[in-house]
C-alpha cells in the first residue's frame, strides 16, 4: 500500500515557515496572536502597530521565522507544551441548536496549520471532489452548481430519449438526505488514527496529529473539537470513505452489475444521495447506515425519507433544487432578508449588526458571476421586480459601506 508524506520534514523549520507565516498573516490581529508575536517572534509593539497600519508584512516574517524555529524545535523533542484547551456551550441563533465550541492558544493553532498542510497531498489522494465543505475554492454555491449539472443533463437524456422512442431511467428522479448526529463529538480518535496510519508514512506528522487530536479531550469531550483545523480535515477524511463505499454499492441484475446510487454529495455531515429507483436507493441507504455505524463509529440520524424531486424538490445548503434544474432561495431565508431590507427602508437607520446581517445575504440575491453559472439563481419573485421594491442594489451597497467604514474606523 502506497503511503504518502515520507519526506516531508515538520522538524524542519525551512519546512513549515510557509504554513506558520500564513497562520500568522491571517490571524495576527487577534489578541493571543500578539502575545504569540511578542514573546516568541521578539517583535515589540511599536513595531506590530506600525506594521499594522502599513501593511508591512516583513515584521511578520521575521517573527514567523522564529515561530516555525521554537514550533519544529517542539516536534523534534515530541514535547509541545500547549495549555489546555476551552471548551463552552454556544446555541447557533439562526437554528437554535447548542453547540460545544472549542478554543485553542495561538501555539495550538499554529501546530494545526502544520499538520493540515503537511498532509496536503493525501487529502488530494483522499477527499472526493463530491466533498464541497472546509476546501477552498469550494462551498454552498459549487455543490449546488454540481446538483444542478447532474439534473441538466438528466433532462438532457430524458429529452433524447423521448425524441428517439428509446427508454431511460432517470439517475436523478429520486433523492434522499442523510445526517450524522453530532458529527464532530461522535468521532473517535482511535477510529481515525487506525485508516490515517495506512495512508501516511511519517512518523513525525503521526504523532502531531494523535497529541493534537487527544487534547480535544477535556471535560469529558471524547470527540473532534468544533472550531478546530484539524478535526474539519479529519472529519472530511473518515467521511471520504464512506462516500467510496456509497458508491461503489451495486446489485446484480440478469448477469450484469447495476449501481444502486448514481450521485452523491457531501456538505460536511449533510449527504444527498441520488437514484433512478426509489427500492435501490433505500436499500443502499440502510447498507450506508450499517456501514457508518460498524466501520467509522457514526450513527446517522432516523428521520430519512426517500423523496420524489418531481413532487419534493431538494432543499439543501441554503438553496432549492428543482427538477427542471431551476434553483430558488430557501423561503425562510429569503423572508428574513426581505424583512431586514424592510425594516432598513422604513426606519431609514443602517446600525453595524443590520449592515452585517444583509452583507451575509448579499449572495443569495447578488451571486458572484464568475464562480456561478449562467441559470444559477431563480428568486421567488422576479429579480426586476424585487429590485423595484426593495431597491436591493442601493440597500447592499450601503450595508456594504457601513461594515467598511466600522472596520476601518476599529483597525
Amino acid at each position: 500500500m502506497k503511503r504518502d508524506c515520507k519526506r516531508v520534514d515538520i522538524e524542519n523549520p525551512d519546512v513549515i515557515f510557509p504554513w506558520v507565516c500564513d497562520c500568522i498573516s491571517r490571524h495576527k490581529r487577534k489578541k493571543d496572536f500578539k502575545k504569540l508575536l511578542f514573546r516568541v517572534g521578539k517583535m515589540d509593539k511599536r513595531e506590530y502597530y506600525e506594521a499594522i497600519r502599513n501593511k508591512n508584512i516583513e515584521p511578520f516574517e521575521r517573527a514567523s521565522v522564529l515561530i516555525a524555529k521554537e514550533a519544529a524545535r517542539r516536534i523534534k523533542a515530541r514535547r509541545l507544551r500547549l495549555p489546555l484547551v476551552r471548551i463552552r456551550d454556544m446555541v447557533d441563533k439562526s437554528s437554535g441548536k447548542k453547540r460545544q465550541i472549542g478554543k485553542e492558544s495561538a501555539m495550538q493553532q499554529i501546530f494545526d496549520y502544520i499538520a493540515k498542510f503537511s498532509c496536503e497531498s493525501i487529502w488530494q489522494r483522499r477527499i472526493t471532489p463530491q466533498q464541497v465543505s472546509s476546501i477552498k475554492g469550494k462551498g454552498q454555491t459549487f455543490g449546488v452548481n454540481m446538483i444542478q449539472r447532474w439534473i441538466e443533463k438528466d433532462n438532457s437524456a430524458l429529452r433524447w430519449a423521448m425524441k428517439n422512442n428509446q427508454r431511460y431511467y432517470r439517475k436523478c428522479k429520486y433523492y434522499v438526505k442523510l445526517d450524522i448526529k453530532k458529527c464532530f463529538p461522535s468521532m473517535r480518535l482511535e477510529t481515525f488514527m487506525k485508516f490515517f496510519r495506512r495512508d501516511c508514512g511519517n512518523q513525525a506528522i503521526l504523532w502531531l496529529w494523535e497529541r493534537l487530536l487527544s487534547s480535544h479531550r477535556v471535560q469529558d469531550y471524547k470527540g473532534f473539537m468544533i472550531g478546530a483545523l484539524p478535526s474539519e480535515s479529519a472529519a472530511q477524511y473518515l467521511l471520504s470513505f464512506l462516500y467510496r463505499y456509497a458508491t461503489g454499492l451495486h446489485k446484480e441484475r440478469r448477469g450484469k452489475q447495476v449501481k444502486l446510487i448514481s450521485h452523491a454529495l457531501y456538505f460536511m455531515d449533510d449527504q444527498v444521495y441520488f437514484g433512478s429507483n426509489r427500492k435501490d436507493l433505500k436499500m443502499a441507504v440502510r447498507q450506508i447506515i450499517k456501514f457508518a455505524k460498524d466501520e467509522l463509529g457514526i450513527e446517522m440520524k432516523e428521520n430519512w425519507q426517500i423523496c420524489d424531486i418531481d413532487q419534493t424538490p431538494l432543499d439543501t445548503m441554503a438553496y432549492v433544487i428543482h427538477s427542471d434544474a431551476s434553483v430558488t432561495i430557501r423561503p425562510r431565508v429569503f423572508i428574513r432578508a426581505r424583512r431586514t431590507i424592510l425594516r432598513y427602508l422604513r426606519t431609514g437607520k443602517m446600525p453595524i449588526s443590520r449592515a452585517r446581517r444583509l452583507c451575509s445575504y448579499k449572495g443569495y440575491f447578488c451571486p458572484n458571476p464568475r464562480k456561478s453559472r449562467r441559470r444559477h439563481i431563480y428568486l421567488n419573485l422576479h429579480t426586476r421586480k424585487l429590485e423595484r421594491r426593495l431597491h436591493l442594489t442601493e440597500v447592499f451597497a450601503i450595508a456594504a459601506k457601513v461594515v467598511s467604514n466600522y472596520e476601518r474606523s476599529h483597525k
